[in-house]
């Protein structure tokens, strides 16, 4: 029991916030249902009825297209993308370290070169 680790804190309460996830199902890139449904978090068991149009269309075409489509909202999505530490992202303080840290660089080497020439 020694071994255990921190637990992460959760970025946002659903409860709170209301949903800022959504889950988006296509049919031949055509919309099911009113598009766009909210959900409280990406992990979803969903499922996508067919019409019996739609198994005819896919017969006569020899294939059918489902896509399944888990989002957020954008300020979720940037939360996610920075845990990766190679991910910079407009606005955020590690985009701002970096670019400040090739600025200090980009001035030493060009004092360097002046010295040179």
């Amino acid at each position: 029991m020694t071994d255990l680790r921190a637990s992460v804190r959760a970025t946002y309460d659903s409860a709170e916030t209301g949903p800022r996830y959504w889950v988006r199902s296509t049919i031949d890139d055509r919309p099911v249902g009113d598009g766009t449904t909210p959900i409280a978090d990406p992990f979803v068991r969903h499922w996508v009825r067919l019409s019996l149009l739609d198994l005819l269309r896919g017969v006569i075409r020899r294939g059918l297209t489902v896509e399944v489509t888990v989002g957020a909202d954008r300020e979720l999505m940037h939360d996610v993308l920075e845990l990766d530490d190679q991910t910079l992202i407009a606005g955020r303080t590690r985009k701002a370290a970096f670019q400040q840290g090739m600025h200090q660089r980009l001035g030493a080497f060009a004092r360097e070169a002046d010295d040179r020439g």
